[in-house]
């Protein structure tokens, strides 16, 4: 039976540097975490709050990495205690880095999104792919692992090896102590373009603030700019499809062993009726698509771009015990249609493609020429 409920208090959210959908649990949620061996703690959570069910033979292997390994979920992992720690600080505001998003790819590590900061100077673009860090090899790399390999105190450096192209180079960047705004934003004519770099605690109020002011000043229309947002927090994505909706669904989470949610527009829309398109590319994803589809598939806006990445999964971080944790694959999202777009993502209503090394943004000029037309 659906239940509709309200947005838990524990976090569900996307890691700004590696979009990975999770629900911090306390130790005291679930399986008890200071009993037995790891390997034991580790099998009984995934016995008992996998997103499916998981046969004999994988369940029988005898160490944590031969547990792991079985599942062959690329997001399901052991964090070590300085990864947990990382992993639950990974939506402050500021942050000592070098300037990039990035998801996992066969070959290594995808470049989805470049802020200003090192990166950008050194030249580096979406689309590109690191190689290595510190000449260890991404491929086969865990998110958070590497995420603590290109993370480090200010001042210190990082070397990558990356592909741009059929070009490959080394780079060195310095790590400067960098700020996550919660929004980008400008007037183009009487059109509010917000560019959202992730979906971070405060992003809700700080989008219908800046929608106000822009208001204020002529805006009749509306851009939203999800191209290389990796997601974010869940109830955030929730809210801010709030502002939009009036009534309807958001998303829906189910998992072998979750009870069907259902997360409703909250009936409060700030904006139920101004002009909407959103961009989005190949690196939107997570809560990003999740407030696309939202929008899409309840008619209150239009998808301008290229399909989404396709990340629809939600991960699980429980506490073990002895300062680390398990991220393990707990549920999927389904979009308001029922749609599951793992592998396949959200496929926009207006394709544009868009090269990031010239001056002309295709996807931003179509989507004005959308709201035009309308």
């Amino acid at each position: 039976m659906r239940r509709r409920l309200s947005i838990p208090a524990v976090a569900i959210l996307c890691a700004v540097a590696f979009a990975i959908a999770v629900v911090f649990v306390h130790a005291g949620g679930g399986s008890n975490a200071r009993t037995g061996t790891l390997t034991a703690r580790v099998r009984l959570a995934l016995e008992q709050d996998y997103y499916r069910k998981l046969p004999r033979q994988v369940l029988a292997q005898r160490t944590v990495p031969g547990l792991l390994a079985a599942l062959h979920d690329p997001y399901t992992e052991y964090l070590d205690p300085a990864s947990y720690r990382l992993v639950r600080s990974s939506t402050e505001d500021r942050y000592s880095g070098v300037g990039l998003t990035l998801w996992p790819l066969a070959e290594g590590l995808g470049i989805a999104a470049v802020p200003v900061g090192p990166a950008r100077r050194a030249g580096l673009h979406p689309g590109d792919v690191v190689l290595s860090i510190d000449g260890t090899a991404t491929a086969g790399l865990g998110y958070v692992e590497a995420l603590g390999r290109i993370l480090g105190p200010p001042g210190t450096t990082v070397s990558l090896r990356v592909r741009s192209g059929d070009v490959t180079r080394r780079v060195r960047l310095r790590r400067e102590l960098l700020s996550a705004p919660p929004v980008e934003y400008k007037l183009i004519g009487k059109v509010a373009y917000l560019r959202l770099p992730a979906f971070r605690s405060g992003v809700t109020s700080t989008t219908a603030s800046v929608l106000r002011r822009l208001e204020r000043h002529g805006a009749a229309a509306v851009v939203h700019d999800l191209r290389g947002n990796p997601g974010g927090l869940l109830d955030q994505a929730v809210s801010l499809s709030s502002l939009f909706l009036q009534r309807g669904t958001i998303v829906t989470i189910e998992g072998a062993h979750l009870p069907l949610v259902v997360y409703r527009a909250r009936g409060v829309a700030e904006e139920p009726s101004v002009p909407l398109a959103v961009l989005v590319d190949h690196w939107s994803a997570s809560a990003a698509e999740v407030v696309a589809a939202a929008l899409q598939d309840n008619d209150r806006a239009v998808l301008v771009g290229e399909s989404t990445f396709g990340k629809g999964l939600v991960q699980t971080v429980r506490p073990l015990g002895n300062g680390g944790a398990l991220k393990l694959t707990t549920g999927r999202y389904l979009t308001p249609i029922g749609t599951d777009i793992s592998g396949v993502g959200v496929r926009p209503d207006v394709p544009a493609a868009d090269d990031p090394r010239t001056p002309r943004d295709e996807g931003l000029q179509t989507a004005l020429d959308v709201l035009t037309n309308r």
